[in-house]
C-alpha cells in the first residue's frame, strides 16, 4: 500500500506535471449530497444522508489488482478482486486511506466503486479548504481542481454531514 501512497501524493502534489481538471460541475443534491458531473455523466457523489458517509465514483477504469501485481480488465464479464476494490477519498491537505470499496459494473464502462467513511473522516472535515480532490483507485485517478464557489458548496455539504 506504501506505493499507493507515494503515487496519491505525487499525484495531489502542486509540482505534478499534469494539470488537475477544473471541477466546474459540482452541485448540491437532494439531502446531503453533492455530485460531480462531466459531460452530462456523474463522477463522483458523496452522500451523508445516513448514519456514514458513502462515497462513489461511477465508471472507475483501468484498475490494478495490488495482490497480484496485474491490471484488472473493465469488459463485460469481468469480476472484481478484492486486490483491486479500494478507494480513497484524497485532498491535498491529508493523506489518503485507502478502504476497501464495493463495486458494480457500470452501464457504460468500468465500474462504480462505493466507499464508507465516518462523519469525522480527515479528509471529508478537509475538503472547504481543499485546494484538489481525488477519489484515488487503484486505476485513473486525477485530482479534481477545487475553486472558491467549489469550497463554499463543499463547507455546506460538510456542515450537513456535521449535524
Amino acid at each position: 500500500m506504501l506505493v499507493v501512497v507515494q503515487m496519491a501524493l505525487a499525484l495531489l502534489s502542486a509540482d505534478s506535471p499534469a494539470p488537475p481538471v477544473t471541477a466546474s460541475g459540482w452541485a448540491a443534491g437532494p439531502g446531503a449530497k453533492v455530485m460531480l458531473s462531466e459531460a452530462g455523466e456523474r463522477v463522483y457523489e458523496l452522500d451523508c444522508s445516513g448514519a456514514e458517509l458513502v462515497v462513489t465514483q461511477f465508471g472507475v477504469t483501468h484498475l490494478l489488482d495490488l495482490e497480484k501485481n496485474q491490471p484488472v480488465g473493465d469488459a463485460e464479464g469481468t469480476t472484481l478482486p478484492a486486490g483491486a476494490a479500494v478507494m480513497a477519498l484524497a485532498t491535498d491537505k491529508v493523506e489518503p486511506n485507502l478502504v476497501g470499496a464495493s463495486a458494480v459494473r457500470n452501464a457504460r464502462t468500468g465500474w462504480d466503486m462505493t466507499i464508507r467513511l465516518s462523519k469525522s473522516d480527515p479528509a471529508l472535515l478537509s475538503l472547504p479548504k481543499s485546494k484538489y480532490v481525488s477519489l484515488f483507485t487503484t486505476g485513473f485517478t486525477r485530482a479534481m481542481e477545487l475553486d472558491r464557489a467549489d469550497r463554499k458548496l463543499l463547507a455546506t455539504f460538510v456542515g450537513q454531514c456535521r449535524q
